[in-house]
């Protein structure tokens, strides 16, 4: 059997962080988030995040993940955080949201790449790392409206996913 090439952290310490999202977010549905210890880096890194999503059940996207500059990441774990994705309600204050986007991109290191299903909602627009504009998504899930970041390093892979509930 063939050894797997991540696993899921469980410092309390990252834990931790998930719940201040969670109660941060206590008047809105619940955003999933992970970190996965990469045993080694891959060859291709939509294969650590193919695995990431299988290990929270998505279904993989391989080569339909679209990279985005870490400008636009800290944008999009912002908005997951402050806002509801169908609505534009502010759930989380954005100065509060900010700082834990910030929290959650502080997992990695400054090598990091970020990676997203494409543009689903926010007052701003998403552009891959060629500067180009996304426009619609590919779900990840079954939910009706998906969207997050999943981002890379060398040690890790991070995940901070919403799904609007159907």
């Amino acid at each position: 059997m063939s050894q797997p090439i991540l696993t899921l952290e469980t410092d309390p310490a990252i834990e931790g962080l998930w719940i201040a999202i969670e109660t941060a977010r206590a008047q809105s549905y619940p955003l999933t988030g992970a970190v996965f210890r990469l045993h080694q880096p891959p060859t291709d890194p939509c294969d650590a995040l193919d695995a990431a999503a299988r290990e929270l059940d998505f279904q993989p996207l391989g080569q339909h993940w679209i990279e985005v500059p870490r400008r636009i990441a800290v944008k999009i774990a912002t908005n997951l955080i402050a806002h509801d994705l169908a609505y534009p309600d502010e759930v989380v204050p954005q100065a509060q949201a900010a700082d834990l986007a910030g929290r959650v991109l502080a997992l990695l290191g400054p090598q990091a790449r970020y990676f997203t299903n494409g543009a689903v909602s926010g007052d701003f627009a998403i552009y891959d790392i060629q500067g180009n504009e996304v426009v619609g998504w590919r779900s990840l899930s079954d939910a009706p409206l998906d969207h997050g970041l999943f981002a890379i390093d060398e040690q890790r892979v991070v995940v901070l996913w919403a799904e609007d509930a159907p």
